[in-house]
């Protein structure tokens, strides 16, 4: 007897991508999609690694929020913009800021250096996670030459009730 889809052709189903992360470190990405939040004044960017041998490493991850970052225009950070900007055009011979006319679609397709920091956090339930976060921007010659400073992982778990120096997390208990 058969499951529930004992109808499906498992030879014509593609098979789910591993739940593996992208390991901290300095990538040459491509940029696959801009969109532009204009009420809340950022541009949110889906990427791909494009160099190396982690070339393609989201192709076949649809979870879309794990390989995306945002960059704010608002008059407070214009000037971290504009060093995202000069990261593009410096690794785009193609891209240059004096003629952009401000277009997102234009960033399509571009290249950019990442530096991927590793984040361990508390969710809203309670348990402790990893993830990756974009945490700095680079030329793409610059990361390629190793021109550029890995932080430290980022350690922004919830203290578990009781801890007297705040150093023990729910997931350091090993039972």
């Amino acid at each position: 007897m058969g499951f529930k889809s004992n109808k499906t052709n498992w030879t014509e189903v593609s098979a789910a991508g591993s739940s593996s992360m992208l390991p901290a470190g300095g990538y040459v990405a491509v940029i696959t999609d801009v969109e532009d939040f204009d009420k809340n004044e950022y541009l949110l960017f889906t990427y791909d690694i494009a160099e190396g041998a982690q070339k393609g490493f989201f192709s076949a991850d649809d979870r879309v929020y794990t390989h995306q970052f945002r960059r704010y225009y608002t008059a407070k950070s214009s000037g971290f913009m504009k060093r995202f900007l000069e990261c593009i055009e410096n690794s785009n011979g193609n891209f240059k800021l004096d003629g952009w006319d401000n277009d997102p679609n234009d960033l399509k397709g571009k290249l950019v250096g990442i530096v991927v920091q590793r984040e361990d956090y508390t969710n809203q339930s309670g348990e402790d996670r990893a993830r990756m976060n974009v945490e700095d921007f680079a030329s793409a010659d610059d990361i390629r030459n190793g021109r550029f400073k890995l932080p430290d992982p980022k350690d922004s778990r919830k203290k578990r009730e009781g801890a007297q120096d705040g150093s023990v997390y729910d997931a350091d208990i090993p039972f």
